[in-house]
């Protein structure tokens, strides 16, 4: 059994939250599923995790044991990939946070959450846990968006930090088809090149440079998955790489095969697994 659907954020909470999503999947030897486990490429994403059912590991590769993430979990920017492996009853709900909305809410610096997953009660206080409690009881997927929902507008009515021009252009540059050079977003944001770098390491985790090589590499996968037919080559032309040689190199940085397989992995966001 496989349920996804992802939920729109209410008004108070859309200026640092993209969206809500929930994926439930259950095991079981009637259903044609592929294998509980995923790689997770590198990505720009801040999230928040609830897992009110089976216990999640992360793993450095598929060969190894892993570690059990917590039940409720930080993340930031990946740029390298991890795997993931879910248990026969995985439940996920994730709220899917603006490149910079999760510094606004929790008022910390990003950069601490970068390749990790944070245990979110350090973050949130303990009261997060009994959260967790209540999606394990719920008798409906929108009664659990019903209450994380709840649970941020408390949240966010604690106060979070009031939007500058650079959360605006976060959200700008995760757009594929944007050009602009480091200086020019820098200026959009109204600061200096120097003032610029420091603040988005500062609010979103990574330099903007590297975050910039994230999109292009995450739309260069899109594209791949959308259009399976298309070449290697291609794609690094449309995607603006040099040569297929330049996207083969961030293959090697972001994930943790050739490009030449990527249709036949299981990966978050892509082939069964429409998030993770």
């Amino acid at each position: 059994m496989k349920f996804y659907q992802s939920y729109s954020p209410s008004e108070i909470q859309k200026s640092i939250i993209r969206e809500f999503q929930i994926l439930h999947i259950t095991w079981n030897e009637s259903e044609p599923l592929p294998p509980p486990y995923i790689t997770c490429l590198a990505n720009t994403e801040h999230n928040l995790y609830f897992y009110p059912k089976d216990t999640l590991k992360v793993l450095e590769n598929s060969n190894e044991e892993g570690v059990t993430a917590p039940s409720v979990v930080i993340t930031g920017p990946k740029n390298k990939p991890i795997g993931l492996n879910f248990g026969k009853d995985y439940l996920m709900i994730k709220i899917a946070f603006h490149p910079t909305g999760l510094y606004r809410l929790l008022k910390v610096p990003m950069k601490k959450t970068v390749n990790m997953g944070l245990k979110a009660s350090d973050y949130f206080s303990m009261e997060i846990e009994f959260i967790n409690q209540k999606l394990r009881k719920s008798a409906s997927y929108e009664d659990m968006i019903r209450i994380v929902s709840n649970y941020m507008d408390d949240q966010i009515a604690f106060g979070i930090i009031p939007e500058v021009p650079l959360d605006n252009v976060s959200i700008e540059m995760l757009d594929p088809f944007a050009k602009n050079t480091l200086s020019e977003w820098a200026s959009r944001a109204c600061l200096s090149l120097r003032q610029f770098e420091r603040n988005f390491i500062n609010r979103v985790g990574i330099s903007p440079k590297l975050f910039l090589r994230i999109v292009r590499f995450e739309y260069a996968m899109k594209i791949k998955n959308n259009f399976p037919e298309k070449s290697w080559s291609d794609i690094a032309y449309e995607c603006d790489y040099v040569d297929s040689s330049h996207l083969l190199i961030e293959f090697r940085h972001f994930a943790d095969f050739p490009p030449g397989t990527l249709i036949k992995k299981q990966t978050s966001g892509f082939g069964d697994f429409p998030t993770g």
